[in-house]
């Protein structure tokens, strides 16, 4: 085999292997008038990626593609894309499921190249895509299936044995093989599919809704890193990025196309997190420098970096979980002070109050939020009741069937904890002895996640458990 042989054949494999994402959620919403597409793309926080678009050119529709970035290759990629969606409106994107080994036939062509790029250039719809997948043997594609979507609400799920067709109007896909319908647990599935029977007609909100549900968010060793409302019709795609459901993206494919062949980092859409600049200024200078800088950046640079999201609080969170409590004191002091009435940055100074063992300061702090929001998950989960007792109250997995605490103080999955679903809320209350603690959810027996909302953790061995004093 020569280089350029062996180039090819260790891109083909880093496709197969990380570019079919560990977990991700599509679905498609249909009110039998607007035809939308969600898609969470759930890998590890550390993936890059690139948006690629081709203009029509001679017999070849215009079309675009988002794929990973891999070092010393980013210029390829697009021969391994993710997903795509082309002038017609039809869409295309992957799920990793366990591998299933493809059956040959001997009635086709054996095909080891992956087949978006040539769909999309090629086909308007569904079935014109089918038609030109039944030409082969997509050999590769035995731990994935391909996902298509059109703009009329058809849809099929192809892997390299089967092909799955639209049944019902409105249809969700995660991890899992769907052939001859069989089903898995699968929160994700389950929560997108609970809402999408919920809505009568679609919308870039309801449906960016359903992805921010359906996420995975930080902390965690796979997270939502991209989600995706795609509005079929009108191609245009709603993009947000790293779990930010507060900055979105409009991209219209028509306008990208008009600016010629060309790629950009999907990155570079959006505003630059201040996670680096934080660790760096502190590790360098220290908090108050720490806090001079971030005051600047915010007054000088508010739409270059993004402060919508929680890179702020998981800066002051990380103080927290490193013991350096009278910092973070600092650090979310000042934050609430800018933003009083911000119910988020109250909870995390009456954390880290706490943590300083300043239990007065941290009541007036829970006592506060309590005021306007009595459910606030943060302020009872830290809250230092007389009973002891802590209160665990969620808004999280809606779709899961059982939510499982399990921890330190249950020895784990010794005596768990079944939490009771009430108003849209996982809930339970327990007695808790003074003291630190590492505790997770198990969400229908299956998947053991940190919690969403407490961004304290630690990494024990290759998982990641969340913090808890009380």
């Amino acid at each position: 085999m020569d280089i350029l042989g062996i180039r090819l054949y260790f891109l083909i494999v880093a496709f197969f292997t990380t570019s079919l994402g560990k977990a991700c959620t599509i679905f498609m919403a249909n009110d039998g008038k607007n035809i939308w597409i969600g898609n969470n793309e759930d890998e590890s926080s550390e993936m890059n990626y690139r948006l690629w678009y081709f203009p029509k050119e001679n017999t070849s529709l215009g079309y675009m593609l988002w794929s990973e970035k891999l070092d010393g290759h980013d210029s390829e990629m697009w021969q391994y894309p993710q997903g795509g969606l082309n002038e017609y409106g039809l869409f295309m994107d992957y799920t990793a499921i366990d591998d299933i080994p493809v059956i040959i036939s001997p009635l086709k062509k054996r095909r080891e190249q992956e087949v978006v790029n040539d769909i999309l250039k090629s086909c308007k719809t569904v079935e014109e895509a089918l038609g030109f997948i039944n030409q082969f043997n997509l050999v590769k594609l035995s731990g994935a299936q391909l996902f298509i979507g059109d703009a009329s609400g058809n849809y099929a799920t192809v892997h390299g044995n089967y092909v799955v067709r639209k049944t019902d109007r409105n249809f969700s896909l995660t991890n899992y093989c769907i052939a001859n319908g069989h089903k898995e647990v699968c929160w994700r599935r389950e929560t997108a599919y609970s809402k999408l029977t919920a809505f009568k007609s679609f919308n870039k909100d309801n449906v960016s809704g359903i992805l921010r549900e359906a996420a995975q968010k930080w902390p965690g060793d796979v997270v939502t890193n991209y989600s995706m409302a795609v509005n079929l019709k009108k191609q245009e795609i709603i993009l947000y990025y790293k779990n930010d459901f507060k900055t979105p993206r409009t991209i219209n494919l028509s306008v990208e196309l008009k600016k010629g062949k060309h790629f950009r980092d999907m990155a570079a859409y959006f505003p630059y997190s201040l996670t680096t600049v934080l660790k760096d200024q502190y590790k360098q200078k220290g908090i108050k420098e720490v806090i001079y800088r971030y005051n600047e950046l915010k007054r000088d640079s508010s739409k270059v970096f993004n402060f919508n999201n929680n890179d702020a609080i998981q800066f002051g969170a990380h103080l927290l979980s490193e013991n350096k409590t009278e910092d973070a004191v600092q650090f979310f002091s000042d934050l609430q002070k800018q933003d009083k009435k911000n119910n988020e940055l109250a909870n995390w100074l009456g954390i880290a109050y706490k943590y300083n063992r300043n239990f007065s300061s941290s009541k007036t702090c829970f006592d506060a939020v309590f005021k306007s929001s009595p459910d606030n998950y943060l302020a009872n989960l830290f809250y230092k009741r007389k009973d002891g007792n802590v209160v665990f109250k969620i808004r999280e997995w809606s779709g899961a069937e059982t939510v499982e605490l399990i921890g330190d103080f249950t020895g784990w999955q010794k005596q768990p904890i079944k939490m009771k679903k009430e108003k849209g809320y996982w809930y339970c209350e327990i007695a808790i002895p003074e003291g630190k603690y590492q505790y997770k959810f198990l969400i229908d027996g299956v998947y053991y996640l940190p919690d969403p909302v407490n961004l304290m953790y630690i990494w024990k061995g290759d998982t990641i458990n969340s913090l808890l004093y009380v």
